[in-house]
């Protein structure tokens, strides 16, 4: 049987890297001869439509301003909650009260925020921001510890990219109808299609050929599933309040 994996836990690249590695295999291993041709043929042709599709929305005017915004917030956000977590540990009793008063609000926003896909990290952080500015004691909490400038960082940051996903959008939608999200659901279709068929021809009429694609196509998956694995088990600064 063919090994299973999250895929929509795999970003754009990877899963586009993933599903082409997946049909090349396919393609090297004559699917005619497999009997799996016709579902390979429609696989590949959303493949296709993906890539052509990726190239345009990475070729557009604003991505690299979007990718350098997106490092400037997540900078901003790990900087500071490395701070505050530093302050964790302030010998003065109060200083140390007010660090760990702003860490809490940060956990209660989850773990790994800068790693967020873009649309809820945005959310997130302009949540946490009108926190700090509109509850007294984390309002309070900034002042003493200095941390107005990490703050008006974070916030300027953020507007920055958002405003400048928007413009993204808006004229990556004039020109293409057509969306990633939507390529990704109908790549994932016929992924699933396409594996269906291999494993029931392979109890149908089982064979070292099968044996050898779907033997091939484990070592595939295997490699993105220990992907997968390690970035969830990776550290998060924003999320490793002090104890004591």
């Amino acid at each position: 049987m063919i090994t299973a994996i999250d895929l929509v836990k795999l970003r754009n690249a990877e899963f586009l890297t993933f599903v082409a590695t997946y049909s090349e295999i396919v393609a090297v291993n004559d699917p005619a001869k497999l009997n799996i041709a016709t579902q390979h043929a429609a696989f590949k042709l959303k493949l296709d439509e993906m890539s052509e599709l990726f190239k345009r929305e990475r070729s557009s005017i604003f991505t690299q301003a979007l990718v350098q915004l997106d490092e400037r917030r997540d900078d901003a956000i790990t900087g500071f909650a490395t701070v505050i977590n530093g302050f964790c540990y302030h010998f003065n009793a109060e200083t140390k009260q007010a660090a760990r008063l702003l860490n809490e609000s940060l956990i209660l926003y989850g773990v790994g925020i800068a790693r967020l896909n873009l649309q809820a990290e945005t959310s997130t952080i302009s949540g946490i921001v009108h926190d700090w500015e509109t509850q007294p004691n984390l309002s309070a909490a900034i002042t003493r510890l200095g941390l107005s400038d990490w703050v008006a960082e974070l916030k300027t940051a953020n507007q920055l990219f958002d405003q400048k996903y928007l413009e993204r959008t808006r004229e990556y939608g004039a020109a293409n109808p057509s969306t990633m999200k939507v390529k990704r659901e109908e790549m994932t279709v016929a992924y699933y299609e396409l594996r269906k068929f291999i494993e029931a021809n392979s109890v149908v009429n089982p064979g070292a050929a099968y044996d050898k694609l779907i033997g091939e196509l484990n070592a595939l998956i295997d490699q993105y599933n220990l992907l997968l694995n390690t970035r969830s088990a990776e550290p998060n600064p924003e999320s490793t309040p002090a104890n004591n």
